[in-house]
């Protein structure tokens, strides 16, 4: 064998070895894309239920009637925002991790099958259980 087809051999079978590490890794990468679709969800779900346990926090308060109570109310109202921000932030990225499939909007449906189902369950329990009696 001369040079050159050592050579065009040796590119040969590098080239082919780069298209085969490619293509594990574009394989790879969509399995890993869910998989960060779905912490980015977990990440907003638990942003927006933080953002409602501060509103309800905010919603207990007095009105502020000295700057020590300003400054609270002013706190809390502050961490709202920050827990509102990160839900929007991670909203906006799990977006663009798949424009065609949301792990959000699956999520929720997931969340609202489950809390309809307990619903039904609930009212076939209540007709079944007979009702209490004095002795």
């Amino acid at each position: 064998m001369s040079i050159p087809e050592i050579l065009g051999l040796l590119f040969g079978v590098v080239g082919t070895g780069i298209a085969v590490y490619q293509t594990a890794v574009i394989n790879e990468g969509k399995k890993r894309k869910h998989e960060l679709q779905y912490l980015l969800a977990g990440i907003n779900a638990a942003a927006n239920q933080k953002q409602i346990a501060w509103q309800n926090q905010i919603s207990l308060l007095q009105p502020p009637s000295t700057p020590e109570d300003y400054r609270i109310a002013q706190s809390l109202v502050r961490a709202r925002d920050d827990v509102m921000e990160i839900a929007a932030l991670s909203s906006a990225l799990e977006g663009t991790i798949d424009t065609n499939n949301s792990a959000i909007l699956s999520m929720m449906d997931k969340y609202k099958s489950i809390t309809d189902k307990n619903k039904e369950m609930l009212a076939n329990q209540s007709s079944t259980i007979p009702p209490l009696t004095d002795q």
